[in-house]
């Protein structure tokens, strides 16, 4: 199934188009049954995180993202609110990252997806994260339906209040009239794992196939003229649906998860277009979109080309606002937002990284141990800890921004074998041990000795009190902990490193750390 064309697989940030040309704005279109030639332009975003300003890419010397820039990218290849033949699409994940969009969350990025015109969300994993109640209230204030067929009640089998299976997006055409797309949405199964399980209570997440099978054929009684998907996962978990989708003349699948781009087009193994499901996943953070061009003849897919655009300006070029509203919008955000967090807390000598092996990772999880003495070990997900910090003054907000999510801290009793076995996940950032391994296999870690900070060996028996927290606790990222009771010590995750930080600041001294090796390899 997969398609002899395979672009853009592995693009991250710096990608670009596709080598087919991309017609001249107004030039795309799709069909009705009465014959007359109709063309349709489909742009998908995902993964938004809401980043309403602009990363700082100063090694590239580019603004990437932003929603003036994009608003402006989207204008320049034709795209305004109402512009005929033109539908805007999320896959999900719309909030929890920079700091105006976490503290007041995710309302910024509502309005702004209002404001451009979205008609249709599908329903991420860090949807969940300020749970339902305002994830109904997100979905209120943005004004397009947030899309999940696959998400159901436990206790009655619907779908909640705040979600619909499909919607169907009237598409005003040139010429006159409109065509009508019908859009599935499909929430993110990985949800439960990768996001906080406390604000699922009660919520099934189904599997694709099945949902696909239950609620496209009533997606089709609709009489839409076009059909497409919305999907919050990875382009790899998606590929295995195109069967169900080809059968239900699914013409395009929009991806996200993984936080890169790539197109994917499963053309049927022949030349003819009107099999062809094409899957793209936009990549993250609005720092590039996918543009999809239809064109239909007589009900019938007759050509498609597809690209995806980068959303970047020169990092010294003069401010860009697009509009007075989306200034507005920002402007209101960075007020709210800067009375709460504008704190300094510290000057920072160097930037802190978030990868798995970064210095982001081992000054949380050391900050930990400096809070709670009495624990030996500290342990947290690196997929927890969502921007670098850079160099220069490190204000409270910037804290926030890196450590997102509402998470506590929780000490587990663990022996010296089950503290192996957990630091065996690849995800694992640690402090207060160093540890030796060896890989076997594409993704498993063996851990084959632990060492304390003080540089005795911890012993397969021996009993070590380990800070993690809640979401780690919870299965959150694959981790599984034997102590069903550990202590909940009401400590929000990132208060220590508050401490810390403000403690240093106080006393004159400035932050500079640097990664340390604490995972040897054998």
């Amino acid at each position: 199934m997969r398609a002899a064309l395979l672009v853009l697989a592995v693009v991250f940030l710096a990608g670009c188009s596709t080598p087919a040309p991309v017609p001249a704005k107004g030039a795309a279109a799709t069909t009705t049954d009465s014959g007359r030639r109709v063309d349709l332009h489909i742009v998908f975003t995902a993964d938004e995180h809401g980043w309403v300003l602009p990363w700082k890419d100063k090694a590239a010397g580019q603004m990437r993202g932003g929603v003036h820039s994009l608003a402006a990218t989207l204008h320049a290849e034709g795209y305004h609110q109402g512009a005929a033949g033109w539908v805007l699409l999320s896959a999900g994940d719309m909030w929890t990252g920079p700091y105006e969009s976490t503290v007041l969350e995710g309302a910024p990025m509502a309005a702004t997806m209002k404001h451009l015109g979205y008609s249709a969300a599908a329903v991420g994993n860090h949807e969940f994260d300020f749970g339902t109640r305002v994830l109904a209230e997100r979905q209120r204030g943005a004004g397009f339906p947030f899309l999940a067929s696959n998400v159901i009640e436990t206790n009655t089998g619907k779908l909640p209040a705040w979600a619909k299976p499909f919607t169907i997006v009237e598409v005003p055409v040139d010429g006159g009239g409109s065509i009508r797309v019908g859009v599935l949405g499909l929430g993110c199964v990985e949800s439960p794992v990768t996001a906080d399980v406390r604000h699922m209570a009660g919520l099934q997440f189904l599997p694709y196939a099945k949902a696909l099978k239950r609620w496209l054929p009533e997606l089709e009684a609709n009489k839409p003229d076009v059909v497409v998907v919305i999907a919050h996962d990875a382009i790899s978990a998606l590929e295995p649906l195109v069967p169900i989708l080809r059968a239900h003349h699914v013409r395009a699948l929009a991806a996200g998860h993984e936080h890169r781009s790539g197109i994917v087009i499963a053309d049927n193994d022949n030349a003819d277009a009107d099999d062809d499901v094409i899957i793209c996943n936009a990549g993250p953070y609005l720092r590039s979109f996918c543009r999809l061009d239809l064109s239909f003849d007589a009900g019938a897919l007759v050509s498609h080309q597809q690209k995806i655009v980068q959303v970047e300006r020169p990092i010294d070029a003069a401010p860009l606002v697009f509009d007075a509203r989306l200034k507005e919008i920002v402007d209101q955000a960075e007020e709210s937002a800067a009375r709460i967090g504008g704190e300094v807390l510290v000057d920072n000598k160097q930037k802190l990284g978030r990868g798995r092996d970064g210095s982001l990772g081992q000054l949380v999880v050391d900050a930990w141990l400096e809070a709670l003495p009495y624990a030996q070990v500290a342990l947290t997900n690196a997929g927890g800890l969502r921007q670098d910090i850079e160099q220069g003054p490190l204000r409270l907000r910037d804290v926030v921004s890196a450590l997102p999510f509402n998470n506590y801290l929780l000490v587990v009793d663990m022996t010296g074998a089950e503290l192996k076995q957990v630091l065996g996940n690849p995800e694992s950032v640690v402090g207060g041990l160093t540890f030796h391994f060896h890989d076997e296999h594409a993704s498993t870690r063996v851990v084959t000795r632990l060492v304390d900070a003080q540089g005795q060996d911890i012993a397969d028996t021996q009993q070590v009190k380990v800070i993690i927290n809640d979401f780690m606790f919870r299965g959150g990222d694959k981790y599984r902990f034997e102590d069903r009771e550990p202590e909940e010590t009401a400590v929000d995750w990132r208060e220590p490193i508050f401490r810390l930080l403000r403690d240093m600041g106080q006393k004159g001294l400035a932050l500079d750390r640097a990664a340390v090796n604490r995972g040897l390899r054998d």
